[in-house]
């Protein structure tokens, strides 16, 4: 599935431009004008404290009055971590996009060259942002984004589930050889109840015979 389209805004139509560097903790955002004036200095988002979010929804809107200006928020992509506020701004009724790093990253239109970190980089999105051809991604719905989180999930647990599996195994080599050749699948249910009755091998060695086959 393709997510991505060319932003077009009519140079007749100028807006405020919200750049976020976002983090996995907290995020950078700097609003930039039209005419690529930054609108005062970086404000940090600390992601869990509500107080800290809506501020800068305040920010925003404060922007949006004396200019008298609508705003675009413009996120950089980052994992999962920009999910959250992207969901956030745009129930809040903001128009969002989110741009791929590495068109900020390739980005030379600011002054200053050769710096790196996340409040210059947040700059750098809201300059991006103002670019009428910038390529971002569209925003996917709520049931998109759980979708995705699914899989991820899966996975992430299916992963999971074989480290484990081989742990098992090393650990039944070295303590229990023999019980390999009783069962080629150590993780089928008759074999997780035998070793959750009997954690060891020389209690399940002296368990009566009866008592294993029940």
């Amino acid at each position: 599935m393709h997510y991505q389209k060319v932003l077009k805004m009519p140079e007749s139509i100028p807006y405020l431009s919200v750049g976020f560097d976002v983090g996995a903790d907290f995020t950078w955002m700097s609003i930039m004008l039209p005419n690529g004036i930054l609108i005062g200095k970086p404000f940090k988002i600390i992601h869990s404290d509500p107080q800290s979010r809506e501020l800068a929804i305040s920010k925003i809107k404060e922007a949006q009055e004396m200019y008298s200006l609508e705003s675009r928020c413009f996120l950089e992509s980052t994992g999962i971590y920009h999910i959250p506020l992207l969901c956030f701004l745009r129930d809040k009724g903001f128009d969002c996009a989110v741009i791929n790093p590495i068109i900020t990253k390739n980005s030379t239109n600011m002054n200053v060259r050769k710096l790196h970190n996340d409040k210059f980089d947040s700059k750098k999105a809201a300059k991006v942002g103002l670019d009428a051809s910038l390529k971002a991604s569209i925003v996917p719905d709520d049931a998109i984004i759980d979708l995705r989180n699914l899989v991820r999930d899966y996975y992430y647990f299916k992963d999971l589930q074989s480290a484990i599996v081989l742990k098992l195994h090393a650990e039944l080599k070295v303590s229990f050889p023999a019980y390999l050749n009783v069962f080629s699948k150590v993780t089928t249910q008759t074999s997780l109840k035998l070793l959750e009755a009997y954690p060891l091998a020389a209690d399940m060695l002296a368990a009566p015979k009866d008592e294993l086959v029940e």
